[in-house]
């Protein structure tokens, strides 16, 4: 186990293929490496709905890169058109939360004929395991790229103790 463990990064619960949209799967598949990587596989991805069995996504999900340096973690987060006010990351009970907002930069959509961007807001969330030191991770965000780096505990090699011998 290295650290992480993502909790609702993937799209689906359900494993039944998706048709018409080859990145769905892809993300899905990707989230499902991470998950083996950092632990069990996704834990919340969305809410399934018991009535008519669909699954809900949050309207954006910041795509996430892992890297595992030698003596810390670097999670980036992509968030495109995102302030950094907007961005709020906090950690509690070993669970580290992303979430914000990316706000329509109009005033309305009147006179709009084509809007392809998403808005909305987003929250992604990552269980810290005892390898990471929760107290000392630090932010950084630049570019549209929310960069957070978790150190790593530093191992505790036993020594030996040395016991008096008695007579």
């Amino acid at each position: 186990m290295t650290g992480l463990q993502t909790l609702n990064g993937s799209r689906r619960l359900s494993s039944a293929p998706a048709y018409g949209d080859p990145f769905s799967v892809i993300s899905r598949d990707f989230d499902r490496m991470i998950g083996s990587i950092f632990g069990d596989r996704s834990l919340a991805a969305g809410k399934a709905s018991a009535e008519d069995g669909e699954v809900s996504t949050p309207l954006l999900s910041p795509k996430i890169d892992i890297y595992d340096g030698e003596d810390h973690f670097e999670l980036s987060a992509e968030l495109p058109g995102v302030d950094k006010d907007d961005v709020n990351v906090e950690v509690l009970d070993g669970l580290l939360t992303i979430t914000g907002e990316k706000k329509f930069s109009r005033e309305s959509k009147d006179g709009a004929h084509v809007v392809e961007r998403s808005y909305g807001s987003f929250k992604r969330s990552f269980r810290l395991n005892d390898a990471i030191d929760a107290d000392n991770i630090s932010a950084s965000f630049k570019n549209g790229v929310l960069v957070l780096t978790l150190p790593k505990v530093a191992e505790q090699k036993p020594e030996p103790r040395k016991i008096a011998v008695s007579d």
